[in-house]
């Protein structure tokens, strides 16, 4: 079986300035650390282009399963708060929406991107 070349863009190929570029700045809040246990509470992101606000998405999440008493402490959500917000199945194709093809940013970047995936 012959070989393909794959095409591999230049440093000129990327080289799209930073004005020009679309970034979301994403966090998310849970119930917990595992994604395959825990589910998530709370989303917010940011939208910014050339330093420019370009838009806010946010809203609490019903995780669907208890919210432990540490978790409440620490994030200051409470299950009063969550019971009558969607589910993340509700929730999900807005955000993808919102991001688009921007550059996602966040703090324990990795921790929010699992939760997410799961």
């Amino acid at each position: 079986m012959a070989e393909q070349a794959v095409a591999v863009p230049s440093r000129d190929d990327l080289a799209t300035p930073l004005s020009e570029v679309t970034f979301v700045v994403l966090d998310l809040e849970t119930t917990g650390t595992s994604p395959s246990e825990d589910a998530i509470t709370e989303i917010g992101a940011v939208k910014y282009r050339a330093g420019e606000h370009l838009g806010t998405f946010a809203t609490l999440v019903n995780p669907g399963v208890p919210i432990p008493p540490f978790i409440t402490v620490l994030t200051g959500i409470t299950e009063a708060m969550i019971l009558p917000a969607p589910r993340i199945d509700e929730v999900l194709p807005a955000l993808l929406e919102f991001i688009g093809n921007a550059v996602l940013v966040g703090h324990n970047f990795r921790f929010d991107t699992s939760f997410l995936d799961a």
